[in-house]
């Protein structure tokens, strides 16, 4: 009896051993079709370059952004010719985003910039907080002019996981209160200049957006420029709008915007360089172990790659010539087998890769549609016969024939009874116009309210 039970030890013993050794064979590093990362250019770090002007947004008030010494500190961070393993630990990140913060109150008015949101009507009640606003923070809306003028923008940050970026938020909350201030100037007579402006942001914005090497700044691009186009597609709704607005948008709005413009091409190859791990060297001595037997590295870096490959060939190609693969992520740490092979590897996987990457999609589409929608909106407001139904009208547009949905391939569609024109979205799927909010792709379309008026 104790031969055998040594026997079933020693080949439990071994299945084990065999197990952990199998486990240590780890694939061959896979190199993604999108090459790697490009190396910052060395003209990058001129003080003209724009980025440095996100950084210093929120300096104080006393300070002059555009001299050496303004920029250097952020400068130091990220230029080779710096030690920028040092200057990054010495950067105190939480000091940085508390130079300049905007007042609880003012942040609670933007709020009203809601989505899909009449923001005219909205912003109404607080003309009296906007004109305060417009003079204590006078300052920074007069850098973000600066930002918004730059002629060249190029995003230097490190390629690392660790890497320090810009006050995204107060970028965020100063574009919401200059666009706030231009429906507001527009409701006051002046919309051919606040017209003017809001395209300026935009164009802004689409400069920004390919040449972001982080996803978040990316991201918050094309919520600005998102933001430009409804407060542009709001004014344009407005009763006493002048003509020279629909004409103007009209035509700054004419060339439709390229997947570089609209996407995020850049930023997830940046992504996608990151390993999906975890500071192992901070974790119990049971997970380190785990970590040191259970993970394959190069496996884990090869299926993440291959991963965001495919979110990267949705985004450039139209929603309309997608196949019917599933764009969710398949969980790998799922069936029996699954713990045979780089089981950590597995579960990290499937924590890192969410729905989140597809939203990034749904964003870009959502602004390129947009773009399109209000092209289109410009063109019909011209043109407007209130003796004729909309859509009669819209089939008379050129623009409206020639810009079609990159969702379904056909033109975009008009909902009569709410008054909206819209895509169908990443999903393909007509929910007649119905938008649930700027996240959620599933059963929501992207559309843009149009009211006309008889002039």
């Amino acid at each position: 009896m104790k031969k055998i039970m040594i026997r079933i030890l020693l080949a439990l013993l071994a299945l084990v051993v065999g197990y952990l050794a199998f486990n240590q064979i780890d694939a061959q590093p896979y190199q993604s079709k999108y090459g790697e990362p490009p190396a910052v250019a060395p003209g990058a770090f001129e003080k003209t370059n724009g980025y440095y002007r996100l950084w210093t947004l929120t300096e104080p008030k006393n300070v002059d952004i555009e001299t050496d010494a303004a920029i250097l500190p952020y400068r130091r961070l990220f230029d080779p010719a710096f030690d920028n393993e040092r200057f990054i630990k010495e950067f105190d990140l939480d000091k940085y985003k508390k130079k300049v913060n905007y007042s609880t109150d003012l942040r609670k008015v933007l709020g009203v910039l809601k989505f899909g949101a009449d923001w005219s009507a909205a912003l109404d009640p607080f003309q009296g907080q906007l004109i305060q606003a417009n003079e204590e923070y006078g300052f920074m809306l007069g850098r973000y002019e600066k930002l918004i003028a730059c002629d060249s923008f190029s995003d230097f940050s490190l390629v690392r996981i660790d890497t320090p970026i810009p006050n995204l938020l107060a970028w965020l909350h100063t574009a919401k209160l200059s666009i706030a201030l231009d429906i507001l100037a527009a409701k006051n007579g002046n919309a051919p200049e606040a017209a003017a402006h809001l395209l300026r942001h935009l164009h802004f914005a689409t400069k920004v957006i390919p040449n972001s090497r982080t996803l978040i700044t990316n991201l918050v691009a094309k919520a600005a420029a998102r933001m430009s186009i409804e407060a542009l597609n709001n004014i344009m709704n407005q009763k006493d709008c002048p003509p020279q607005v629909f004409q103007l948008v009209y035509e700054q709005t004419a060339t439709p915007l390229t997947t570089d413009e609209f996407g995020s091409r850049l930023s997830l190859i940046c992504e996608m360089s990151f390993p999906p791990d975890l500071n192992f060297s901070q974790e119990s001595l049971y997970s380190r172990i785990k970590h040191k037997f259970l993970y394959q590295k190069n496996r884990t870096r090869n299926a993440r790659i291959r991963f965001m490959e495919g979110i990267i060939q949705r985004e450039q190609t139209p929603p309309s010539h997608w196949s019917n693969e599933p764009l969710e992520w398949r969980p790998l740490s799922a069936g029996a087998f699954w713990r045979l092979q780089n089981p950590v590897g597995k579960v990290l996987l499937d924590v890192a890769n969410s729905v989140n990457f597809i939203a990034v999609v749904y964003k870009s589409y959502m602004l390129k549609t947009f773009h399109d929608m209000v092209h289109i909106a410009a063109d019909l407001h011209r043109s407007y016969d209130p003796q004729r139904p909309v859509q009669a009208q819209l089939n008379d547009l050129p623009s409206y024939r020639q810009l079609l949905d990159p969702c379904s391939g056909k033109p975009y569609l008009w909902n009569e009874a709410k008054q909206v024109l819209y895509s169908i979205g990443i999903d393909r799927s007509d929910n007649q116009g119905e938008t649930k909010n700027y996240q959620d792709w599933k059963g929501s379309d992207c559309a843009l309210p149009i009211t006309t008026f008889v002039k």
